[in-house]
């Protein structure tokens, strides 16, 4: 039978066909590694590269490095939890008491599985992944972990490891990560349970450490569910392991999508024109330097001075037998001393403006002017959150929206979390408290709270709830402020605190009235007494 007629022969095909388009997207990649992230090593393969030897400007690798965690911040901040609370469309047939109680449950739920996530392995995987979404993609892999006391794992997938398909709707229904670098030992570390052939187990005693290709493929099922099958390049007649998931299992995210490609275009490709002229700009300002300092030298061909012998340096002394006469010196400068590097100053100063606006760089630098307040660097996270808009609501939604729900189905397998929770944005809906969802939610806030004060000028404070519902008020503001459900008091609590709150009010009362009694009381006591 031919390999092409088995089920892993025709995955290999899959596969192969996925990596033939993945090759046009290397060259895209390659500048910017290049010329922003020199020091990278993509795919990993542990050999030696050269130094970076044309890197003249640090603006664009540094202001790389501050766009992978300004990305972070925005989108995947440190020690912050994630909310769930009830979606649309079932908020729409809810009362506001209703949907606060449905509210504080998914909460529940979020706030029992968010402290798996905060291992240290989702944070340092969110930002290796920030640091790819730079350049256009970033994969991060949620694994179950080797026991009860370590259930879950994350590990950040090289994007030059990744080949992505997409279905006839342009969305993601294939992942091939391809490792070339795994030696035959680590595979059956890797997958202890695994399916090898003899030769295989012969090979891995024999020669354990021999770098083997390996494919981990994640393809969607026509039902919605997800399966994973692993698998050497060659050789081999069957998948070392196939498992089926309900929930995806790898998030792929792109900073910015073009209609149509798998892949995505990160900051960095959209600044590189300019930091490859700034970078060529330095590196002829640097040449012009030298010549400065250094000069060019001529010398007269007389036999008395040889430049492959003599030693340049300070207090050096050359034989010469003449250094003039008619012919004049044998030894001159040619160029003159002077220049001015004015234009290359300015040219290299508004380009590292203008790659650090792209790569979201807006730390505050001395530049001996008047320093940005506090105002303006309000009004640059606003405009950052208005211009990226869709790149940030992507990513939540194709990361965190995907990392979450494969998380809680890990943690369910382990029997840790008692029920499983699906989001689909219009039964429950999940987000991330992070800066950029707030400046996303501020415009809605905004609206409500300037009807409520046009409503309260128009008709008076104390009759704006013939026209607001407070308590669904006071709801979506919670949720424009990104305040946990679970701060709310209960129904119970509730009632306790409006008994609590009466009685203080009554006795507040008591107390103001006896104040203003106590001079006629006073008066009457004086009237009575004998004379």
């Amino acid at each position: 039978m031919a390999d092409a007629d088995t089920p892993i022969g025709r995955q290999r095909q899959r596969s192969r066909a996925l990596w033939v388009k993945r090759s046009a997207w290397d060259a895209v990649y390659s500048d910017a590694y290049a010329y922003v992230m020199p020091n990278r090593q993509p795919g990993g393969d542990g050999k030696a590269k050269a130094p970076a030897m044309q890197i003249f400007d640090m603006t664009g690798p540094n202001s790389a490095v501050h766009c992978a965690g300004e990305i972070q911040r925005q989108i995947f901040p440190a020690a912050t939890p994630f909310t769930a609370e009830t979606g649309p469309l079932v908020s729409a047939r809810l009362s506001a008491r209703e949907k606060i109680a449905w509210d504080r449950r998914l909460q529940g739920v979020a706030s029992f599985v968010y402290p798996f996530m905060k291992t240290g392995d989702f944070d340092t995987s969110m930002h290796e992944a920030s640091t790819d979404l730079t350049l256009g993609t970033g994969a991060v892999l949620p694994l179950r972990g080797p026991s009860i006391n370590d259930p879950l794992r994350f590990v950040c997938v090289p994007q030059d490891e990744i080949a992505i398909g997409q279905d006839a709707w342009g969305r993601i229904n294939i992942v091939s990560w391809k490792r070339t670098n795994l030696g035959r030992e680590a595979i059956m570390e890797a997958w202890p349970k695994g399916k090898y052939s003899d030769e295989f187990k012969q090979l891995a005693k024999e020669k354990p450490y021999d770098e083997t290709t390996v494919f981990q493929d994640f393809y969607k099922l026509p039902d919605g569910r997800w399966r994973f099958v692993a698998y050497l390049d060659k050789d081999e007649p069957e998948f070392i392991v196939v498992e089926t998931y309900r929930t995806q299992p790898i998030a792929v995210a792109r900073f910015y999508r073009w209609p149509g490609e798998a892949y995505g275009r990160g900051p960095v490709l959209f600044a590189l024109p300019t930091i490859k002229t700034v970078n060529k700009a330095q590196e002829l300002s640097l040449k012009a330097f030298a010549i400065q300092l250094l000069g060019i030298w001529g010398y007269r061909a007389g036999g008395t001075f040889n430049p492959d012998t003599v030693r340049l340096g300070p207090g050096e002394f050359w034989p010469m037998q003449s250094t003039g006469g008619v012919l004049g010196p044998d030894v001159q400068r040619l160029d003159a001393a002077t220049g001015r590097f004015d234009a290359a100053k300015m040219l290299i100063g508004d380009g590292q403006a203008q790659i650090r606006e792209a790569l979201l760089d807006t730390r505050i630098f001395d530049d001996g002017g008047t320093p940005a307040s506090a105002s303006e660097m309000a009004l640059r996270a606003q405009q950052n959150a208005r211009v990226h808009i869709g790149a940030y609501g992507r990513l939540s939604m194709e990361m965190v929206g995907v990392l979450v729900p494969r998380a809680m189905e890990i943690l369910h397998d382990w029997t840790i979390l008692p029920q499983l929770m699906s989001f689909n944005q219009l039964m429950v809906s999940m987000y991330i408290n992070s800066p950029m969802i707030a400046a996303l939610k501020a415009d809605e806030l905004r609206a409500s709270s300037m009807y409520y004060e046009l409503v309260a000028a128009t008709v008076g404070p104390d009759r704006v709830n013939e026209w607001i519902s407070i308590d669904r008020y006071l709801d979506r503001s919670r949720q424009g402020l990104l305040v946990p459900a679970d701060i709310l008091p209960t129904e119970e609590e509730a009632a306790q605190a409006k008994a609590d709150n009466d009685q203080r009010a009554a006795m507040q009362l008591a107390a103001t009235m006896a104040e203003r009694a106590a001079p006629q009381l006073a008066q009457a006591a004086t009237e009575m007494e004998p004379a």
